[in-house]
């Protein structure tokens, strides 16, 4: 092994593999192992399925559109019957940073997924999205 890797660092100082040949394997041929069954373990926190409802009816009863409070995406007039009633409803603070306790309507909000991983997105890069999407 040891002997193997001399020679690759040897062949990279000398430019050797720089004349390689580009992967001959198209990128419609690629592949990778999926679909293994795996058995996990974790901790999650309870969710009251009847807010979600609860803050749609409230929304629409206040004459407002289900849409993205993001983006003002509108899934209803995109996809017509198909799309009506259908947005997520996240937490303004997620749960596992509030931890255990009463939830507000005005602690939800109707948020739709690219918006959603794109606001958790900006967590991790410390800084705030331009935009989520076109208003």
């Amino acid at each position: 092994m040891a002997e193997a890797a001399q020679r690759i660092r040897q062949g990279l100082t000398a430019g050797a593999f720089q004349d390689l040949p580009p992967e001959t394997e198209g990128e419609d041929d690629f592949s990778a192992l999926e679909g293994r069954l795996l058995l996990g373990r974790h901790r999650s926190r309870e969710r009251n399925k009847g807010l979600r409802k609860k803050k749609l009816d409230t929304v629409l009863r206040q004459g407002h559109q289900l849409a993205c409070e993001a983006c003002g995406f509108d899934f209803e007039r995109v996809y017509g019957d198909r799309g009506r009633g259908y947005i997520e409803c996240h937490h303004v603070v997620p749960l596992h940073e509030a931890g255990e306790g009463r939830t507000k309507l005005s602690d939800l909000a109707l948020i739709r997924a690219n918006c959603y991983r794109m606001i958790h997105r900006r967590a991790r890069h410390g800084r705030p999205p331009r935009s989520c999407g076109p208003r």
